[in-house]
């Protein structure tokens, strides 16, 4: 009786500390994202925007639902609930609407996003200062850089450094986002240069306020941001094998990556609960591994055989997560106990091979995670 009771006391303490650990490690998708997008009129800035969220011409970001404001310069593009991206001329125009919506808005702005076209011009500096007096973070674009393809390379050169001297700034994006408009020809390619150094600066500056996810879950296309979150996981979980008491670890980083997941495809919002309770479906198939890092997880640090336990919970988190994504992806539902077992036995199989001859600290190297993850998924 007394060691019936001291079983059920260390299995309360080892839940206890996994959820400590969950709570710590998953986003919190309470948070809400505010993004300012400010130029004049057709300086592309609905371009931009699909371009920035990776959006193909025939899903453009106005089969969203976008909301012609009162004036009709301003548009609020709501995503979902928590997220609102506002295209306007200037933050005048959103004070000027006075709705519930942009009153709510202008209380909190995460990004401005400045866009302007051709020669410099200093009356955009007042729309400039408005931004960096609203926005946690402010990042100026010169646009429609395809109007300079057939002058010299010094010209675009210098006019970017005449948009620095009269805006007083260090850095401005040149891009382009052509080829969205209904009026291109059929056919078309998009042309989206240096947009991708513009998304990637906004998306470090939301993950450092952990609102990356809110904005990943509207992108045209989700693999990347899967691949980000699994390979986070696995170098987390490299480092856990060796911690005593790291089944616990392991566990919560397994639950919170299978979260933000579940949050990149669906929107939802996985309860830890329901996370936790589609780890056992996983054990079931890998008894024997799960068992020995279960009881290595108790034991002190014993060199050869931590090492041996990292490869393990590597190989399996992979296998794990990406049976996850692969079932997320295909617009399957978690629940479906016997799709997540079958696919699991296929990803494990993979995902040794795949790590098959990598040392441990190869699992900390999270650009060559990502493209092991990337031919795996």
């Amino acid at each position: 009786m007394v060691n019936s009771v001291s079983d059920n006391s260390d299995e309360q303490e080892f839940w206890e500390n996994v959820n400590t650990q969950f709570e710590e490690k998953v986003q919190d998708f309470s948070k809400t994202l505010n993004m300012a997008v400010i130029g004049k009129v057709s300086s592309g800035k609905s371009s931009l925007i699909n371009a920035l969220l990776k959006r193909s011409r025939k899903k453009a970001i106005a089969e969203v639902g976008a909301e012609a404001g009162v004036t009709t310069k301003l548009k609020i593009l709501r995503l979902d609930d928590k997220v609102r991206l506002i295209d306007s001329p200037g933050l005048d125009d959103v004070r000027s609407e006075n709705s519930d919506i942009t009153r709510e808005f202008l209380k909190h702005i995460d990004v401005g996003i400045l866009v302007v076209t051709g020669a410099a011009d200093a009356s955009q500096k007042r729309y400039l200062d408005d931004l960096l007096a609203h926005c946690q973070s402010v990042f100026v674009v010169l646009n429609k850089i395809d109007e300079w393809d057939k002058h010299s390379p010094l010209a675009l050169e210098k006019v970017i450094t005449q948009w620095k001297e009269v805006l007083k700034i260090e850095k401005i994006y040149p891009v382009c986002a052509f080829g969205y408009d209904a009026d291109c020809l059929p056919g078309t390619p998009l042309d989206i240069r240096g947009v991708y150094g513009l998304r990637e600066d906004i998306e470090n500056f939301l993950a450092s306020n952990g609102k990356d996810l809110l904005l990943a879950r509207h992108m045209g296309e989700k693999k990347s941001y899967a691949v980000g979150i699994i390979a986070t996981a696995l170098v987390a979980v490299a480092i856990q094998a060796f911690i005593p008491g790291s089944a616990a670890y392991i566990a919560a980083t397994q639950a919170a990556a299978i979260v933000s997941l579940s949050y990149l495809y669906t929107g939802e919002i996985l309860s830890s609960k329901a996370a936790f309770a589609l780890l056992p479906a996983f054990a079931s198939e890998a008894a024997t591994t799960t068992l020995f890092l279960w009881v290595k997880s108790f034991l002190p640090p014993t060199g050869i055989i931590d090492i041996a336990a990292a490869v393990i919970a590597v190989s399996i988190t992979l296998a794990i997560l990406a049976t996850v994504n692969s079932v997320l992806e295909s617009g399957s539902k978690l629940e479906e106990e016997k799709l997540l077992k079958s696919k699991f036995r296929t990803y494990r199989k993979q995902a040794e091979t795949a790590l098959k001859g990598l040392a441990v600290a190869d699992f900390k190297d999270l650009p060559s995670l990502k493209r092991i993850i990337e031919k795996l998924l």
